[in-house]
C-alpha cells in the first residue's frame, strides 16, 4: 500500500470541493502513517480545535470518575454548590447530571451564554430551562463549558493540565492548553489549542480503549460507553453523517466509527475494527457543505486501503435496532405540557391494530396524527397551512402528507411528517418518556412559511 497517494488524493478531492484543507493525518499502528499539509500550515501548527475540544473534556471526566473523584450520577448544581446559590435554580436543572451533560440530553434548548454574558460558569445556573434533562437531545456547548469547570472544581487544575500526564504519554505535544473564557475558566467547548496530530493521537487512544503501549490511562468502561451511541441523535429534521448517535461529547457516524468534530472543519474518526483513525483540521465556516465532502472522501478514498482486520470489534461498533419500547405503558396516559412555543397543550398516545396516533390539543382545538411505526403512510394533515394565496387565511389548505413513526431508543418515540402537496416540507415531533412520568418533547421542521407552530422544546408529566 502506497499510503502517500491516498493522502494527496484526499486533498485534491478538497481542492476540488472547494475545502479549505489545513492539514490531514493517518494514524495507524500506534503511528502516523501519512500526513500531508497546505499553505502556512506543517506537522508543528498549532490552532484552535473548537468542539473537537468537547471530546477532550470528556476524556478527562472519564479520568476524574476512573480515580473515584466524580461519579457520572451526580447531580452538577451539587458539585457547584459551594461556589453559587444554588436556592433559587430551576427544578429542571437540579436534576440535571454529569451524564445527561456528556450525552446532550440537557435541560437547555440554546446555550446559556453569548458575547455580551461575562461570567459564563454562572449563567448555567441563572438561566430558564426548557425541558427536562434526560430526556432529548440537543446539542448545548454552554454545557460542554461546564464539564470543563467540573475538572477543576474538583482538582484545582483545568481539563487539559489535569490530562497532561497523559497527553504526554501519547506524544501530544508538551505545549497544548486551552484559551480561557471571560470568566477564567477554559474554554473547554471550544478552544483547545492543539496539532492536526495531537488530535489523532487522542482519537487513538480511545481507539485503543483508553491504552497506549499497555498501559490502562482512561478507564476502558468510560471509554467504550463514550464511543458507543449511547443516545440516538437522529430526532429531528435534519440529518447526516454525525447523526447516528451520541456518546460522550462524541459522535458516532456510519459502521459504528467514533468522531471529534470542530467548527471549522476539525474532525477526528476512529474506526473500530479497522485501526484507523483519520484526523484533519480545516477553515470551512462558509462553505456549508464541508463535512458532506470531508466524510464522502474519507469513505471513498481512505477507506478502501485500511481494510477490517478485527471483525469482531468491527461488528460489536455496529449500530443495533431497538427491539422493546416503552408503549404500552403510555398509551392512552394524558400527559400535560408546560408552557411552550408550539401553544401544545396535552399529548396522548393510543393504538388500534399497528396504527398508532397521536392527539394533542391547542387550547380548544384537539388534532390527530395517526401513523404506523417504520412504516410510511399517509394522511392529511389536521391544521391548515399557507395556500396559493400566500398568507391569506381564506386560502389555507389541509395538506397531502407521509408519515412514518419510530423508535429511537426504548423511551423515545420520533414521528417525521412530510409535505407532498403544493408545498414540500417536514416536521419531525420527538416524545422521550421517562419511568417516573416526566416527558421531553422536541418539535423540529424545515418548511417555508408553514408547519410553524412546530418548532421548540418543552416539557411535561402524565396528568394523575
Amino acid at each position: 500500500m502506497e499510503s502517500k497517494s491516498i493522502l494527496e488524493r484526499f486533498n485534491a478531492e478538497m481542492q476540488r470541493k472547494m475545502v479549505r484543507l489545513h492539514g490531514a493525518v493517518l494514524f495507524s499502528g500506534g503511528k502516523v502513517v501519512d500526513e500531508i499539509y497546505n499553505g502556512t500550515y506543517n506537522r508543528q501548527t498549532k490552532t484552535r480545535m473548537y468542539s473537537t475540544s468537547k471530546s477532550v473534556t470528556a476524556i478527562a471526566i472519564g479520568k476524574l470518575v476512573g480515580e473515584g473523584k466524580l461519579s457520572l450520577d451526580d447531580k452538577i448544581v451539587d458539585i457547584f454548590s459551594d461556589r453559587f446559590d444554588m436556592s433559587e435554580v430551576h427544578p429542571y436543572l437540579k436534576e440535571q447530571t454529569v451524564r445527561n451533560m456528556l450525552t446532550m440530553s440537557t435541560c437547555y434548548s440554546s446555550s446559556t451564554y453569548n458575547e455580551h454574558i461575562k461570567d459564563w460558569l454562572a449563567s448555567y445556573f441563572r438561566a430558564t430551562p426548557t425541558h427536562r434533562a434526560g430526556t432529548v437531545w440537543n446539542y448545548d456547548s454552554s454545557g460542554s463549558y461546564v464539564l470543563g469547570a467540573v475538572t477543576k472544581q474538583l482538582t484545582g487544575l483545568d481539563f487539559v493540565e489535569y490530562l497532561r500526564p497523559e497527553l504526554e504519554a501519547i506524544g501530544v505535544a508538551k505545549d497544548v492548553y486551552c484559551m480561557k473564557g471571560p470568566d477564567g475558566e477554559a474554554w473547554a467547548s471550544s478552544a483547545f489549542i492543539a496539532r492536526t496530530e495531537d488530535l489523532a493521537r487522542i482519537a487513538y487512544l480511545l481507539l485503543q480503549g483508553g491504552k497506549w503501549d499497555g498501559k490502562q490511562l482512561i478507564p476502558e468502561t468510560f471509554v467504550r460507553e463514550a464511543t458507543s451511541p449511547l443516545v440516538i441523535n437522529d430526532d429531528g429534521v435534519h440529518t447526516s453523517h454525525y447523526n447516528c448517535g451520541y456518546g460522550y461529547q462524541i459522535w458516532i457516524h456510519p459502521e459504528g466509527a467514533f468522531a471529534f468534530h470542530g467548527l471549522g472543519g476539525q474532525v477526528a474518526i476512529g474506526f473500530p475494527g479497522r485501526d484507523l483513525v483519520f484526523a484533519c483540521n480545516s477553515d470551512t465556516a462558509s462553505n456549508t457543505t464541508t463535512y458532506d465532502a470531508i466524510f464522502d472522501a474519507v469513505e471513498s478514498i481512505i477507506l478502501p486501503s485500511f481494510p477490517i482486520v478485527d471483525k469482531d470489534a468491527y461488528d460489536k461498533a455496529q449500530p443495533t435496532r431497538v427491539e422493546n419500547n416503552c408503549f404500552d405503558k403510555i398509551k392512552n396516559k394524558l400527559y400535560i405540557l408546560d408552557k411552550n412555543p408550539m401553544g401544545i397543550d396535552s399529548v396522548r398516545f393510543t393504538s388500534e391494530g399497528n396504527a398508532i396516533t397521536l392527539h394533542y390539543s391547542r387550547g380548544e382545538k384537539k388534532y390527530e396524527i395517526p401513523f404506523i411505526i417504520d412504516k410510511e403512510s399517509e394522511l392529511i394533515f389536521p391544521e391548515k397551512n399557507v395556500g396559493a394565496y400566500l398568507f391569506n387565511e381564506d386560502y389555507y389548505m389541509n395538506y397531502r402528507c407521509s408519515v412514518i413513526g419510530k423508535w429511537l431508543e426504548s423511551n423515545k418515540l420520533h414521528i417525521r411528517v412530510y409535505a407532498e402537496d403544493l408545498y414540500v416540507g417536514q416536521m419531525s415531533m420527538c416524545f422521550a418518556f421517562r419511568d417516573d412520568g416526566a416527558l421531553g418533547v422536541k418539535f423540529d421542521k424545515a418548511a417555508q412559511f408553514f408547519f410553524n407552530g412546530f418548532s421548540g422544546y418543552t416539557a411535561g408529566r402524565v396528568d394523575e
